[in-house]
């Protein structure tokens, strides 16, 4: 009985040495897996907060892009809003100067009718201004003996010549009209000439 006893002795303690060892082994492996664990959730924390700045510089470099989008909106609208005036100007001298081209040329064929000595001074006024106009982009169209064309003269009045040569000529200038940059702003009012035979004539 003593043998065996002492036999039964040795397993046992023999089992639970073995038992404490995988116990210990298991809670090592438990602890290394908690520190394993500590550590990714660590680098995962820090990853989201790096994450988190890395959002609120975008939301913020966000804000000043749409802040500079709105101020660039809002110069956009005011340049619209000044150019629209300097248009509504321009239109407004341009009529002026339509205007007043209509009144000197009414002047000029007045004074060749009834007081031919004002015409030199009349057209020296005229030399004078349409100089400013040349340079400003403004062209009349008032020329007489050139071909008529319809996108720059309005034909008022036709003229019988047995003339071949001045067939379909502008013959007389009643109102000129005028070019702003390439723009016909306004047709000139023309007499133009057609053709008729001598025989037609008679």
């Amino acid at each position: 009985m003593g043998i065996f006893s002492f036999l039964n002795k040795n397993e046992k303690e023999a089992e639970e040495k073995k038992y404490r060892f995988g116990m210990e082994g298991m809670l090592r492996e438990v602890q290394d897996k908690n520190t394993k664990g500590q550590e990714l959730l660590e680098a995962l924390s820090k990853e989201l907060r790096q994450i988190g700045t890395d959002v609120r510089k975008h939301d913020m470099a966000l804000e000043d892009c749409l802040d500079a989008l709105e101020e660039q909106r809002e110069e956009e609208s005011q340049s619209q809003k000044r150019i629209a005036e300097l248009e509504d100007g321009q239109d407004k001298l341009l009529e002026v100067l339509d205007v007043y081209q209509e009144q000197m040329w009414n002047m000029m064929r007045y004074a060749a009718e009834n007081d031919p000595a004002w015409v030199p001074q009349i057209e020296l006024i005229r030399n004078a201004v349409k100089g400013k106009l040349i340079s400003g982009g403004i062209s009349l169209i008032e020329e007489t003996g050139c071909k008529v064309d319809y996108a720059l003269h309005e034909v008022i009045e036709v003229l019988d010549t047995t003339d071949e040569g001045r067939l379909q000529t502008v013959a007389k200038i009643y109102h000129p009209g005028s070019v702003y940059k390439g723009t016909v702003r306004k047709k000139a009012k023309v007499a133009a000439y057609r053709y008729t035979a001598a025989e037609q004539r008679v």
